[in-house]
């Protein structure tokens, strides 16, 4: 199998995109360190990947605080050693109108979407450099909302675009180490967080939640919402060795959507 014996670490990991990626990793023979700040749901999750016969290591961490992800790579260090491979893969959306949004809002979306993204690719590519890995992978999911604005998307486009620009950057700074950080850009994937979106979107739009969710189906060439299987199969592609020679880049993956 492609990653067996490898070591990959997913932040989000108790749902949605980052489980899959989980899964992902696991049936191609990888070991898996499993970030998410709900324990419950990581437990559950957690079970289902050493179905795998991995080894899987479940971690409550809160992603806006660098001294909790500093501690979490202390143990991973310890536990498994070399990183091979990160995929961040968490974040909140929290949009809303302009004129009322709150800076708490504001400072969870930045705090979570991009600090947290930032410290802990640093914490992973310290590990990297000081194992001497080999083509290490960072992937960091960014979103089609980081690539063209949307109504209401204020922190949440800006904590994304700000993931597309941190793509570039580490690559240049990792390069000499060989490590290769890339970004995927997802169209609307069916998610719990997309489930938390659709409420607020309609809300905003004056809408029925089906009505807003019909409408922006439409909106996508396809005509159907990405599934959380298809986002973790380019997040495997680009932390596999077949992407070797993809760094700096952000790929969007939107169904067909072409306005971005």
């Amino acid at each position: 199998m492609e990653l067996t014996g490898r070591n990959c670490v997913v932040s989000g990991a108790a749902g949605g995109i980052g489980f899959a990626v989980c899964e992902k990793y696991a049936k191609s023979g990888a070991n898996v360190v499993m970030l998410d700040v709900n324990m419950k749901a990581l437990e559950r999750a957690v079970e289902k990947i050493e179905a795998y016969d991995v080894k899987a290591l479940p971690m409550v961490v809160d992603l806006a605080s660098v001294a909790e992800i500093e501690k979490a790579m202390e143990i991973v260090d310890q536990s498994f050693g070399a990183v091979n491979a990160l995929a961040n893969c968490a974040g909140v959306s929290l949009y809303g109108d302009l004129l009322e949004y709150t800076e708490k809002n504001w400072d969870l979306s930045l705090d979570i979407n991009l600090k947290g993204t930032f410290f802990l690719s640093q914490a992973a590519a310290k590990n990297m450099v000081k194992h001497g890995v080999k083509n290490g992978k960072i992937v960091s999911v960014s979103s089609q909302a980081g690539r063209v604005g949307e109504q209401g998307g204020h922190a949440y486009g800006a904590s994304k675009a700000g993931i597309c620009m941190l793509a570039q950057t580490m690559a240049l700074d990792l390069a000499k180490y060989g490590i290769c950080c890339t970004a995927l850009a997802p169209g609307i994937t069916d998610t719990p967080l997309f489930r938390n979106y659709l409420k607020n979107g309609a809300e905003m739009a004056g809408m029925t939640e089906q009505e807003f969710e019909e409408m922006r189906a439409q909106e996508v060439p396809l005509g159907r919402f990405a599934r959380t299987d298809e986002i973790a199969d380019l997040i495997w592609f680009l932390s596999s060795d077949k992407a070797n020679y993809i760094t700096g880049a952000t790929i969007d993956i939107t169904g067909g959507n072409v306005n971005v």
